[in-house]
């Protein structure tokens, strides 16, 4: 099995939160790195049987109607049995023909970027939808055979009050959609927030935006299965999964990253160097140590938590030996469980994840 994330860079416009690896969008750029990327594709995945494959970004949907139907073909010589097929998309940039050219090449499941409805919000993030834009595109991704559908929102946004929040929240899920992922705002100093300095939500005011969420994401039928993701009837991401249950995944384009066989890559972020010289990786060796956080890192994200048999299978090695200082301070504390072979954060845990992974670096 393998899980492939393939990142197209390009943008239409640039949003004001955002430091990925993106740049504006030109066509003839465009085009030189559709050439850069047949060429890593080809290579990486020659002999893979892929599961999961996600096209993120940037916004592949930037990418015209031609461009995105030369990288669908070459990425089709091997998705033919792909379980789970995303396409992240913003509002504005999924059209009648985009999404005709997706479901035809077998996509199967979109994350929408709405990240806000609000129209004052919506412009301090530069985006350029509104309301009835977010409402209509997923109806036309359902009228397009698509019904898999994940929606992107920010808290922690300048100016963002409980109310605005609230009221997000209530519009997204009287929609027919699956999955809704939440976001706090950070700061990243090269964004256009970063260069405003603009001043971060306070914690406990951030706190109160998430717990806020949980309660009524819940209320609407949606289970809260990792930290930042909420399914309705088990639409869980099958690719991000993937990340959190540490197994080795493929990353493809100009800024992605990958691990594999103990080793974690991040090809170059420079798009020049990467039209010039292809991925160009830099390579950092996994020990057994680190492989060991890592995956207590991502698995604990998980409301399932940790399998013990699996870890224990993974690295030969029982989990609560390893870490036992770290395990019984925390049952202690409440911010961790033991249940049906899993180790788990608690609620009052996940909220403080940070806090309780620093006692496992010391493990």
């Amino acid at each position: 099995m393998s899980f492939v994330y393939v990142h197209v860079p390009f943008c239409k416009t640039i949003c004001s939160y955002c430091d990925f690896v993106r740049c504006g969008y030109h066509q003839g750029l465009a085009d030189k790195w559709l050439q850069a990327i047949q060429k890593e594709i080809k290579e990486k995945l020659r002999n893979e049987k892929i599961t999961t494959l996600y096209l993120g970004g940037g916004t592949p949907t930037s990418l015209t109607i031609a461009q995105m139907e030369v990288l669908l073909e070459c990425l089709g010589e091997y998705s033919a049995d792909v379980e789970e097929y995303t396409v992240e998309a913003n509002v504005e940039s999924l059209d009648d023909s985009m999404l005709n050219l997706l479901a035809g090449y077998g996509v199967n499941r979109i994350s929408l970027g709405v990240q806000s409805i609000d129209a004052t919000l919506i412009k301090r993030m530069n985006r350029h939808h509104d309301k009835q834009m977010v409402i209509d595109t997923i109806q036309r991704i359902h009228h397009h055979g698509i019904h898999n559908i994940s929606c992107d929102l920010i808290y922690g946004l300048p100016a963002q009050t409980p109310a605005l929040w609230q009221e997000d929240l209530r519009v997204l899920c009287e929609q027919d959609i699956q999955h809704i992922s939440l976001y706090a705002l950070t700061i990243e100093e090269h964004s256009a927030f970063g260069r405003e300095k603009v001043a971060a939500m306070e914690e406990d005011e951030e706190a109160d935006f998430y717990e806020a969420a949980i309660t009524y994401l819940q209320s609407q039928g949606f289970e809260q299965y990792e930290i930042s993701n909420f399914a309705r009837h088990k639409h869980y991401s099958k690719h991000n999964q993937a990340y959190w249950h540490y197994e080795d995944f493929i990353g493809i384009g100009c800024g992605a990253s990958g691990k594999q066989k103990h080793a974690r890559y991040d090809n170059t972020r420079n798009l020049e160097t990467y039209l010039r010289q292809g991925p160009s990786p830099s390579y950092i060796a996994l020990t057994s140590k680190d492989e060991r956080f890592e995956m207590i890192m991502m698995g604990l994200r998980l409301t399932q938590g940790i399998s013990l048999s699996k870890f224990s299978k993974r690295f030969g090695c029982e989990l609560l030996s390893c870490y036992e200082n770290a395990v019984q301070k925390n049952i202690r504390l409440g911010l961790l469980r033991m249940e049906n072979g899993f180790i788990k954060a608690t609620d009052k845990g996940l909220h403080v994840l940070n806090s309780v992974l620093l006692d496992f670096m010391e493990g």
